[in-house]
């Protein structure tokens, strides 16, 4: 839902073509805006809303709906690990630790302005080990 940056990677076509019905002259460059890609109520029935189902593996989705680690010749090489490690940072951090808010108002997305689009107010959580988990955190 909310891409480290909107933009991918410039590119230039290298020969005239056709994209959306529109002419790109060889050696343009063109920048793709994958924020609104990735929100396009035409490809995505609730489009603002997160629903984590479209993003599973087994989701079966379509190449070009969503394309986080780029799309093409330029596509990021560590793909299948950056996927396989951030489920397992993630699992670790769910299941050895508890979280909570600093404060009880609602977590605020609301996105500041720059090139990587950070939030425009920062997220404070604390965490503590859970009990459970502590021999092995301190083994690590």
């Amino acid at each position: 839902m909310y891409l480290v940056g909107p933009l991918l990677v410039p590119h230039e076509s290298m020969k005239d073509c056709k994209v959306g019905g529109y002419t790109i002259p060889g050696g343009t460059m063109v920048l793709v805006n994958a924020y609104a890609i990735q929100r396009d109520p035409e490809i995505w029935p609730e489009s603002t809303k997160f629903l984590p189902e479209r993003f599973t593996e087994d989701s079966k989705l379509e190449r070009g709906k969503i394309f986080p680690f780029e799309i093409g010749r330029r596509r990021c090489p560590g793909e299948a690990l950056a996927m396989r490690d951030v489920g397992l940072v993630l699992g670790t951090l769910v299941q050895c630790f508890e979280w909570r808010k600093v404060d009880s108002k609602d977590v605020d997305m609301k996105e500041g302005s720059g090139l990587t689009m950070p939030r425009k107010h920062h997220l404070q959580a604390l965490c503590q080990p859970r009990q459970s988990m502590i021999p092995i955190l301190t083994q690590l």
